[in-house]
């Protein structure tokens, strides 16, 4: 039996959704969802290497978002703990918006 590699699994993923504006936006909702219900980073990471692959080339997104490449690689590792700087240059070439919502404050 093949051992699959998670990069084989996000790069899979990627090409699933390449050019299927229906399976992104799903994606999408999905990604927004689980993460509104959990908090928990490692799923908009997960979703920021599956965008990472359809860039295709970790090097340009490196250059594109100004981040050493070496901190963008350390970016998709699990439990990694990026700075909010790093993150948000690299969602930002990558074509991510982010909006803030208040909720119950105090």
């Amino acid at each position: 039996m093949k051992k699959i590699k998670t990069e084989d699994f996000f790069e899979g993923f990627a090409n699933d959704i390449r050019n299927n504006p229906k399976k992104l936006k799903e994606f999408e909702k999905a990604v927004n969802k689980i993460y509104a219900e959990t908090g928990d980073i490692d799923i908009l990471l997960g979703a920021l290497k599956v965008l990472a692959c359809l860039k295709g080339n970790i090097s340009k997104l490196a250059k594109d978002s100004k981040v050493e490449r070496a901190s963008v690689y350390n970016l998709f590792k699990k439990g990694s703990n990026p700075t909010f700087r790093n993150f948000a240059a690299v969602s930002h070439s990558l074509g991510i918006n982010f909006n803030l919502s208040f909720g119950k404050i105090a």
